[in-house]
């Protein structure tokens, strides 16, 4: 059995254990400056994504050049500051859509778009749904129990994944947790899985992976999560691991941990999957 690090990026053969406190990324790279400089990018993009950001204001609030500011901040988070705004802008309309009941095109406006359509298209492509859809589908996971699914493709490799957590992460969880496990294109959980499945515990998985979709990425969500938590959670259980390049005997290991402040969120409504 082999364990990773809590954010999938050590060196095969590495074993590592999660951060006490789920704190800090287990990342031997990163260190307290590129901590300091992603926490305050993220911040910032966080207050302002309502406006006509680009990476050169980012840069200059930040003091930073944009090269470096755009490559420290994709090697710790995963994407790159304006992707990340992106996806921060379609997190805040799922917010609109689900809890205030916002239309489309109050959503669109109120998080810095100009155009229904542009905002329309960019959502379905990273939500997996019509923003219209969305709530709709949070009406259908009010009225029901998310049933367990699983979402394959044919592929030659397999890779079985075992989750670890804490005493206390299983506790708060409650006896039926939502484990989401799929995989992705990029570390960033925005559209469709390539491959997944959900389980109604924690449960060791076995997912087929393909060439197109490296990244192993795991949400765990606690029994009895509303609507809301999942569709647009705010700091869900997560896990993810960048898939060995040779084949892996036995299980690997993830430790699960609180979503960091700079993480990118996860937008994908896996929920649409199974309802």
């Amino acid at each position: 059995m082999r364990a990773y690090s809590a954010d999938g990026n050590l060196p095969p053969g590495t074993v590592a254990a999660a951060p006490a406190g789920d704190v800090a990324q287990a990342d031997q790279l990163l260190n307290a400056d590129a901590a300091d400089l992603v926490l305050r990018a993220t911040q910032y993009l966080r207050t302002h994504f309502r406006e006509r950001l680009t990476v050169r204001d980012l840069s200059e609030h930040l003091a930073y050049s944009p090269s470096h500011l755009t490559r420290v901040f994709t090697a710790v988070v995963g994407t790159s500051p304006m992707d990340y705004l992106a996806a921060w802008r379609l997190h805040e309309a799922k917010h609109l859509l689900v809890t205030h009941r916002l239309g489309v095109a109050e959503a669109c406006h109120e998080v810095g778009y100009t155009s229904v359509g542009t905002f329309s298209r960019r959502f379905l492509r990273d939500v997996g749904i019509p923003p219209g859809a969305l709530r709709r589908l949070a009406d259908r996971i009010s009225e029901r129990t998310l049933p367990a699914a699983s979402l394959f493709m044919p592929s030659p490799r397999r890779l079985r994944i075992r989750l670890s957590l804490s005493g206390d992460q299983r506790r708060s969880l409650g006896p039926s947790p939502h484990q989401w496990i799929g995989t992705f294109p990029r570390p960033v959980p925005s559209g469709l899985p390539a491959t997944g499945t959900l389980r109604r515990h924690i449960d060791e998985v076995e997912l087929p992976v393909v060439p197109s979709a490296p990244w192993v990425l795991v949400t765990v969500l606690p029994d009895g999560a509303s609507a809301h938590e999942h569709l647009a959670p705010t700091r869900p259980l997560v896990a993810r691991l960048r898939v060995p390049s040779s084949p892996v005997p036995g299980p690997v290991t993830l430790p699960v941990r609180t979503a960091l402040p700079w993480d990118p969120t996860v937008l994908v409504a896996l929920a649409a999957m199974v309802v």
